[in-house]
């Protein structure tokens, strides 16, 4: 069979092999028609009706939520209260009678007034201007802090200045309380002051004036915690009034100047107190607003609230009092 003439042909071999090669396809076709395809299910489908069960539940506990709501609202609004605020903080805590208020955060006593390193100014040296500063400090420290100055004895004060301005201010400082010795000194009259020390902020600067003079410009505010019964004070404000100070101290040396104008000399100065009784200050002394006669206006706001408590804005210009 091998030997027959058209297995000895070649192009009737090619075309025998094609034949074979299309029915073997056309057969596996076939198969594939006649076998079912298996198919996979990829995950869990739910039937039609178990979906809409599913929908009416949780629409259900949406309109249970929302219901209970408003019938809470309507409870509340026919009962005629408004609805409970937060607390809000009343009284004062003598412990810490600064708290609640803008002199919560500043040092106590001289720690709040920043004092510059000394540079030289003028025919200062750094050296001088430092004393200069120093000086200045013990000034402020005598007239707003000392224990004598706020019982009203302006000795202390006194005896820092130089010869001719001693002589010049010793009758005013020595006197009974008034309003230019309150200029000076802060005078504090029958209510006590609390144990706390008085808070301040605050800087120095220095600037040369006539030859063998120096001008220290202090800027600052002092707050003063003063004690209270209770029940006559609402908040931290009604004992804690704030006398704000723009002051010069007048540096002067020999052989410029005299030996009886030497030293330490008081300049131009202003001043603003805030929070505190009218009916006192009226008088050189300070005392906190619940003490004023007809009774204090309890968290009144301060004039000009801003240039009350920062020393770096022009000083208000509106009397607190009125």
């Amino acid at each position: 069979m091998e030997t027959h003439p058209d297995l000895l042909d070649p192009e009737w071999r090619s075309r025998a092999e094609r034949d074979a090669r299309r029915g073997a396809k056309k057969e596996l076709r076939q198969r594939r028609k006649q076998t079912p395809r298996r198919r996979f299910r990829r995950g869990f489908r739910m039937s039609r009706g178990r979906r809409v069960l599913v929908l009416f539940l949780a629409l259900t506990v949406v309109l249970l939520v929302a219901a209970t709501i408003v019938v809470r609202q309507l409870r509340d609004t026919g009962s005629g209260q408004p609805p409970k605020a937060a607390p809000v903080p009343v009284g004062v805590d003598l412990d810490r009678p600064y708290d609640r208020t803008p002199a919560a955060t500043w040092g106590e006593g001289l720690a709040g007034i920043i004092v510059p390193p000394g540079q030289a100014v003028g025919d200062f040296t750094a050296e001088e201007v430092d004393a200069a500063y120093r000086k200045a400090t013990e000034a402020i420290a005598a007239a707003r802090l000392g224990s004598r100055a706020l019982g009203g004895d302006g000795s202390e004060l006194l005896a820092l200045l130089n010869p001719n301005e001693r002589a010049r201010l010793e009758a005013t400082l020595t006197s009974a309380p008034t309003v230019e010795k309150g200029k000076y000194l802060t005078l504090i009259g029958p209510n006590r002051l609390l144990p706390a020390r008085p808070r301040m902020i605050g800087s120095l600067t220095a600037k040369a004036a006539r030859k063998g003079e120096l001008i220290v410009h202090a800027s600052y505010v002092t707050a003063y915690a003063f004690d209270v019964r209770p029940g006559d004070a609402r908040s931290p404000v009604d004992i804690v009034p704030f006398v704000r100070d723009e002051e010069d101290y007048m540096i002067r040396k020999e052989p410029s100047f005299a030996k009886g104008d030497a030293g330490l000399g008081l300049g131009d100065s202003a001043g603003f107190t805030s929070r505190m009784a009218c009916d006192a200050i009226k008088t050189g002394v300070l005392a906190p607003q619940y003490a004023d006669k007809g009774g204090p206006v309890y968290g009144a706001p301060a004039v000009e609230e801003a240039a009350t408590y920062d020393p770096t804005k022009p000083l208000p210009t509106r009397d607190a009092c009125g």
